[in-house]
């Protein structure tokens, strides 16, 4: 879908020169719903990290393009997704970024869900014939743990949601992430961080090490970047760069793009 400017060499001079966007697809409001729908409401989205959800009721909750959800970890051990909405009035289930529940209860009418999303409890509904409780359980979220142990969901309606491997087949095992054994981990902290711009900017520029050189001197000072490349493989940017004579051994860094909303550097 896009084509990233990388520092290789330069194609001959009969090929095509690749094209930018469109200029309007960053900023209409109407491209962007177009968007939520097509791409963010259907796709595959990481989000974080199995370490996060060390202990039963552990939760975290999400918003990806507008869209609020949340993950908590169950009494089996599972790792599940739900909408962040009471079935009774729509009101948020979850009101804190993150903690540690034991039940999940709504805090208007007081309907409340255990940790599998299933309803527990729905106040003065009890005698209602008509009820169905099985029926009224939280909106879920597909939820995949991929080998290396990151989190990935995806909103979409459907019972089956297209399948992760279609995409991102291969993302997790890669042989330069071999060198990172995950258990040696733990999560440590989390940050957000706002910006007035569209999405599709902050995914041109992490594609790009055009403004390495001046922007990252870091990386510049260890990195030889007129080898560096990117290859895309599906729904995956994966980013190579040769160390410069020098570089500590042991300090590998394996940096990867995953549309349409995250990345991943390895270190």
């Amino acid at each position: 879908m896009f084509q990233f400017l990388s520092q290789s060499k330069a194609a001959p001079a009969t090929t095509d020169v690749p094209r930018a966007l469109p200029a309007s697809w960053y900023r209409e409001p109407a491209m962007y719903e177009l968007e939520r729908r097509a791409v963010f409401s259907k796709r595959w989205l990481l989000v974080t990290h199995k370490s996060r959800f060390s202990k039963t009721g552990d939760y975290v909750r999400y918003q990806e393009a507008g869209f609020s959800f949340f993950l908590c970890r169950d009494r089996e051990g599972n790792l599940n997704g739900f909408h962040n909405i009471c079935r009774h009035r729509a009101y948020p289930v979850i009101t804190k970024d993150e903690g540690n529940a034991k039940i999940l209860a709504c805090q208007y009418h007081g309907w409340s869900y255990g940790l599998s999303g299933k309803l527990a409890k729905a106040p003065r509904f009890e005698n209602m014939d008509t009820f169905d409780t099985d029926s009224n359980g939280l909106f879920k979220v597909h939820v995949y743990v991929d080998h290396r142990g990151f989190v990935w969901i995806n909103i979409d309606g459907n019972e089956t949601p297209v399948p992760w491997e279609a995409d991102f087949k291969g993302a997790d095992k890669q042989p330069r992430l071999d060198n990172f054994d995950m258990d040696d981990y733990s999560f440590d902290h989390a940050w957000d961080m706002n910006g007035n711009y569209n999405w599709k900017t902050l995914v041109d520029n992490y594609n790009e090490c055009y403004h390495c050189s001046v922007a990252h001197p870091g990386i510049a000072a260890t990195s030889d970047l007129k080898t560096y490349k990117v290859e895309t493989k599906g729904g995956q940017i994966q980013h190579y760069v040769q160390d410069k004579p020098g570089k500590e051994s042991g300090l590998d860094v394996a940096p990867t793009f995953f549309f349409p909303n995250a990345s991943v550097t390895m270190t």
